[in-house]
């Protein structure tokens, strides 16, 4: 690795700068941009200012892949751009515009570098010469990153990591991405694979993206084992949680617990390319790799195709909006319509991650049965609490809050090779107390799930 100080200048010279095909679409707002001319401003008077680190991978043809820093790289190269035009600069043209970004999101990156140039060129404008000759000075020859440069792919990604888990972090999901790219790099996937591989990412909104992870997967593989959820929710430092089985590691011989994976793997992909014509014209359906929540993650490709499979799952049972599947069970409608309402969140959030485990893992036999258990089981909770936070949440779907003594229902369903297994589970129909102060709309709550009860509507 080799560690130096670069000055802004001899970053926008410097002709084996890429931005890899990998690479995350441009999403700096006007907001950020304003804010990196503003530093620089405010810095003039104390004759330096230190931008921050750039991370580059030095390849074989010896391109210096821009690894960590894409975001600001590009805006540094609308700015010199907007400079130059105005005659405040002597950066050859050429140089800035020999620059592409990576053709992922291209429409995103469009949206951006348009709004961004424009803002860039206005405020640029709106400078007196003298202005633009000190700024432009000061930007490209007292302004600085550290830079570094690694030759191996994996120790600039693992640095990339690094970076990324202290001070301002990016989203888990957005490092989670950068693992599983640079793993398809070490696998040697083809270009093709590695552009399907991305699209399969960047087709799915980020706030979907994250949810997935935050609100669905991470809960239900901790709550399966019997672990606690953090407080604050799923953390950079959890997304080995996420990585697994590399498919060139020697060690895998060894590893007898990845073998069935990658004997799965294997088959499935054969399978693809046997058949390849026949599924392109429609004789053949393609063979989908068996996933399943809680069972260690391949790196790389069969990481992408899982995202793209629990989001699928995900938008048919109503996890990130309404329901898409045709015949849904009732009690996901009956949710449905308190979506909007933050007083049941929570409790929709556990019936969430209950019914796409059982899903996951049973597929939709006995679906309707499963549905009610799950709905009785968060409800029971959510109505006899006049508030819920998610500390008594995390306690309840670890069976640990006293009330069921049956332990969790996610262990179970984790445990369980037939839907019965869980389904001779049953829910009591909660009754008012007096001593306790209940939910507002308890009355309601308990009709749309338990049915109503003539006999005394629970009131006694």
């Amino acid at each position: 690795m080799r560690v130096e100080v670069w000055q802004v200048e001899e970053l926008l010279r410097d002709k084996r700068i890429r931005i890899p095909a990998y690479q995350r679409p441009y999403k700096w707002s006007v907001r950020n941009v304003a804010q990196l001319i503003d530093d620089v401003q405010e810095f003039v008077e104390h004759g330096a200012y230190r931008l921050g680190t750039v991370i580059l991978h030095e390849d074989e043809q010896g391109h210096l892949n821009v690894v960590d820093g894409q975001q600001r790289f590009i805006t540094l190269v609308l700015i010199a751009a907007a400079l130059a035009d105005v005659g405040a600069t002597q950066l050859p043209h050429q140089s800035l515009q020999s620059h592409t970004v990576a053709e992922f999101g291209l429409e995103t990156t469009q949206q951006h570098l348009l709004e961004n140039n424009a803002y860039i060129r206005e405020v640029v404008g709106g400078w007196l010469p003298a202005e633009r000759d000190r700024f432009s000075e000061f930007l490209l020859h007292s302004c600085e990153a550290v830079v570094l440069t690694l030759s191996n792919i994996d120790e600039a990604f693992q640095m990339f990591d690094s970076q990324n888990t202290r001070g301002k972090a990016l989203y888990p999901t957005d490092l989670l991405k950068a693992f599983h790219i640079r793993e398809m790099i070490s696998d040697d996937v083809t270009d093709e694979t590695k552009r399907r591989m991305v699209v399969l990412w960047e087709d799915i909104k980020p706030a979907e993206v994250s949810a997935l992870f935050a609100d669905y997967l991470f809960k239900i593989r901790l709550w399966g084992s019997g672990r606690a959820v953090p407080d604050i929710g799923m953390r950079a430092s959890d997304i080995d949680m996420f990585k697994g089985v590399r498919q060139g590691d020697p060690d895998n011989e060894h590893n007898h617990w990845a073998r069935p994976l990658l004997y799965a793997k294997n088959f499935t992909d054969d399978f693809q390319q046997e058949n390849a014509a026949l599924i392109r014209f429609g004789v053949m359906t393609p063979l989908e790799f068996p996933y399943q929540i809680d069972q260690p993650i391949i790196n790389g490709e069969t990481f992408f195709g899982l995202v793209a499979h629990y989001h699928r799952l995900g938008t048919e049972y109503g996890l990130f909006g309404r329901a898409t599947k045709q015949d849904t069970p009732v009690e996901i409608a009956i949710l449905d319509e308190h979506r909007n309402d933050t007083r049941y969140g929570l409790a929709r959030n556990l019936f969430d991650c209950l019914l796409l485990m059982y899903v996951d893992r049973f597929g939709e036999g006995n679906l309707d049965a499963a549905a009610r258990l799950f709905a009785q089981h968060a409800m029971s909770f959510r109505a006899q609490h006049y508030a819920v936070k998610r500390s008594m949440v995390n306690n309840y779907a670890l069976g640990r809050d006293g009330r069921d003594g049956r332990g969790n229902l996610f262990r179970e369903l984790r445990d369980s090779t037939r839907p019965r297994d869980v389904l001779r589970r049953s829910v009591s129909r909660p009754r008012k107390k007096v001593e306790v102060k209940q939910f507002s709309d308890f009355d309601r709550l308990v009709r749309k799930i338990w049915g109503t009860n003539n006999a005394a509507e629970d009131s006694q």
